[in-house]
């Protein structure tokens, strides 16, 4: 049966205005609305910003009030501990929550300065438990998506074991943590807007089941595209599909019934494509930023990264039609460029046709670089420069990058850079100074910040190109970069096995352009700069 036929409800949405907001973001009801028809979302579980910024008092009612205006959505309060008279008791909490059909509370410990304990917690869990009432809290990594530590949620999960915990802005740092937990407790549940790790789903499904695992987009400020893309094209059959896309959900709230948004008409080829989770074969699709392990590696550092080596990179872009993906090795960048170049060159070899190299060499020891660029260049047969300034701790502007960037200006290679200390400044000096590399500026969409600053430097320097990948997934920031640089100035790319590819691609697939555009990101425009190539 086709991912077409999937049903999806989201299990974190948010609306209303917050703070530190960009003027560009998206974050009303109308936007979330939008959204969910462009991406064929269903429905969604909902919360209120001013809930978890201001108080649940002021916020919990408006997102119910919003509920009963639009059936499609579903409430989701935020809970506070009843000891200190601004909020309800737990016995009174219940019975509002009744009277209001919320089947679901999140909490925010450290942004209300609560701590999770029996003293402090233990007669409002004890209640939701007895009520059949979904907890959910964010167990991120940054900022405030921090609410909770891993032994709270084992305490949770231990003395109330029939209250089903979800837990919201996972990131892929957390596998090897969450796993142990996730195999003791059964009443542990995961979304995965934020948790984009390599074959994760799979991974779990194979782990725990699917049953307690989650489509959840963080909408409308990411992506819905970008989340449903990791279920639409998951190696999971069509039940466990659905099960994570929306029928988890549907459990878990007790609403079988569940009105839905009218989906727009499918708009073009791509998004077709996307829906039902097949390859798409028509237009050039190039991976411009992807990694590698070592053979047979299943992780780097401090991310696990099940199936992560050439081969299977490879065989997972194929399933998005992926014709080429340039690849440089984790331990090139992480430490040792010979070992992971040698890595490289052997994905090369091994898939001649659909692996492009990025060579990576660090100023500390190289001793020769003329033999060395030769080697790797002329003799091997690399394409692509990744200097690492995150593991080198080498400004871009160093002068013992010259020869390298010399020839590769000679020949007319390409770049890619991760961000640096002084990354803005060392660009400018670069790229007029080599204005026949082509610059790639990896994790243009990492924010709106981000992306406005590599925005103004694709506009003042032609040789600079955008690339995407990050797990922000922003809603509209891919639209924004075509708006100001234009669409052939913006790359495709996934950072995998780091990140599963599949999100990265429905973030292009489903966003709000033209057909032509999302070709060009997608393929056309990397094609074009390999072409320009010089090669030997």
């Amino acid at each position: 049966m086709s991912t077409e036929s999937l049903v999806y409800y989201d299990c974190f949405t948010a609306v209303g205005r917050h703070t530190a907001a960009d003027a560009l973001e998206s974050w009303s009801v109308d936007h979330l609305l939008q959204e969910m028809a462009r991406c064929h979302i269903q429905g969604a579980l909902v919360y209120s910003h001013q809930a978890r910024e201001i108080h649940p008092t002021l916020g919990n009612p408006q997102i119910s009030a919003l509920c009963r205006r639009h059936p499609e959505l579903a409430p989701c309060w935020i809970g506070l501990p009843h000891h200190t008279n601004e909020f309800y008791k737990p016995a009174e909490l219940i019975a509002e929550m009744e009277a209001n059909q919320v089947r679901a509370i999140k909490i925010y410990p450290r942004i209300y300065e609560f701590p999770v304990d029996e003293r402090t917690l233990g007669p409002l869990l004890s209640a939701l438990q007895e009520a059949g009432i979904l907890l959910i809290v964010d167990a991120g990594r940054y900022e405030e998506a921090v609410q909770i530590t891993w032994q709270e949620v084992a305490w949770i999960c231990e003395t109330f074991p029939r209250l089903s915990l979800l837990l919201h802005s996972l990131r892929w740092e957390a596998t090897r943590t969450l796993a142990p937990l996730a195999v003791q407790f059964p009443n542990l549940y995961l979304e995965f807007s934020n948790y984009q790790g390599n074959r994760m789903l799979e991974y779990w499904c194979d782990l725990i089941g699917h049953e307690r695992l989650l489509f959840g987009s963080e909408a409308p400020r990411r992506s819905q595209g970008a989340a449903r893309s990791y279920i639409d094209y998951a190696d999971l059959p069509f039940e466990k599909k659905q099960a994570i896309a929306g029928g988890n959900l549907q459990r878990l709230l007790r609403r079988p019934e569940w009105p839905g948004v009218k989906p727009e008409p499918v708009r073009d080829r791509i998004v077709a494509t996307a829906l039902k989770g097949e390859p798409l074969l028509y237009t050039p699709v190039i991976d411009s930023h992807a990694h590698i392990t070592h053979k047979k590696g299943a992780g780097a550092s401090r991310v696990a990264m099940t199936a992560s080596d050439a081969g299977a990179v490879v065989q997972r872009n194929r399933k998005l039609g992926v014709q080429k993906t340039c690849v440089s090795a984790w331990t090139a960048i992480w430490g040792d460029y010979e070992m992971g170049n040698n890595d490289t060159f052997q994905a090369m070899q091994d898939y001649p046709d659909e692996i492009i190299g990025y060579a990576s060499m660090d100023p500390s020891y190289v001793t020769d670089w003329e033999k060395e660029i030769r080697f790797y260049f002329e003799q091997q047969g690399f394409l692509g420069l990744k200097p690492y300034h995150p593991m080198t701790r080498v400004n871009y502007d160093d002068p013992r990058y010259e020869p390298w960037y010399a020839y590769a200006n000679e020949r007319r290679l390409f770049a890619l850079l991760h961000y640096s200390d002084n990354f803005i400044a060392e660009v400018k000096k670069i790229a007029p100074r080599y204005p026949e590399i082509t610059f790639l500026l990896a994790h243009s969409g990492t924010s709106w910040k981000v992306a406005r600053q590599h925005v103004d430097l694709a506009k003042e320097f032609p040789n600079v190109m955008l690339e995407i990948t990050f797990t922000s997934v922003i809603e509209g920031i891919i639209e924004y970069m075509v708006r100001e640089a234009g669409a052939t100035r913006v790359l495709y790319g996934s950072d995998a096995p780091m990140r599963d590819p599949y999100p990265q691609f429905g973030w292009v697939a489903f966003a709000d352009l033209t057909e032509k555009e999302k070709e060009n990101i997608l393929g056309l425009n990397m094609n074009k700069i390999l072409a320009r190539c010089k090669r030997i």
